[in-house]
């Protein structure tokens, strides 16, 4: 503070106070950015504010002053450390023009700032997701794209079955249950089966309340038979509404 009161008191120039103030917030900022401390350090213009209130002869000339301090920096100062310094009985009128209103209106126009960002930002993150399920969807759409089954040594493809549409056994239990083809794959050794999901049924045809469907797998139940082994599952990751998908099993 001795600096501050040589170029406040001394030589009369808030100019040069703050442009101290400016040089150890920049240093401050520097520091901070190599070594995180979990302990604050003291605002760089706090020392200023004291300087005014307490160094001046004229009391209100000394509170015009600080309040000066956090009108010029009020987008770095700590503000609630230097209200807490002014005097308990400053009128709000001295604070409010020079102070409070800007600092007010920069805060709404930095909160309407983020929230543009934010909805940028999130309609980004929905653009991207929708091309990467997309892209999931075009990979297991056919027999010879999915990565899981070109890595097994299934053989020669044989011939594959007409779509067939799955029936539920109770339907009325499960009234939202997507549609359903089934079309079989054969190989010499193997059998793949194709479950062909479609987002949308008859009650949710005409309507917006169809549902986004995670990790839709085709099982087959359990089977005395060993040679109806399951050997891989592919389920889908995400099924969007009123989109079409494969499962392989």
């Amino acid at each position: 503070e001795d600096a501050l009161r040589i170029f406040y008191c001394d030589l009369s120039s808030m100019e040069l106070a703050l442009e101290y103030c400016d040089i150890r917030h920049e240093r401050k900022e520097e520091e901070g950015r190599k070594v995180r401390s979990t302990t604050p350090s003291e605002c760089a213009y706090i020392p200023l504010v004291k300087v005014a209130l307490n160094a001046d002869s004229d009391p209100d000339r000394g509170v015009a002053a600080a309040i000066q301090v956090l009108a010029l920096r009020r987008n770095v100062i700590d503000k609630s450390a230097a209200l807490r310094l002014l005097p308990k009985n400053v009128p709000l009128s001295e604070m409010t023009r020079p102070f409070l209103i800007p600092a007010v209106v920069e805060n709404q126009s930095q909160v309407r700032r983020l929230s543009v960002a934010s909805a940028l930002l999130r309609s980004r993150y929905m653009q991207l997701k929708k091309k990467l399920t997309e892209a999931q969807l075009k990979s297991q759409a056919s027999l010879h794209t999915v990565p899981a089954l070109q890595k097994l040594n299934l053989g020669e493809h044989l011939h594959s079955s007409k779509p067939t549409k799955a029936r539920l056994v109770h339907p009325a239990s499960s009234p939202n249950f997507p549609e359903v083809l089934l079309v079989k794959h054969f190989f010499s050794r193997h059998l793949v089966i194709q479950a062909q999901v479609m987002n949308v049924n008859s009650s949710q045809a005409y309507q917006d309340d169809a549902r986004t469907l995670t990790d839709v797998a085709f099982v087959v139940a359990e089977s005395s038979d060993e040679a109806l082994l399951p050997t891989l599952q592919v389920p889908l990751k995400t099924l969007p509404p009123r989109a079409t998908g494969s499962a392989w099993c």
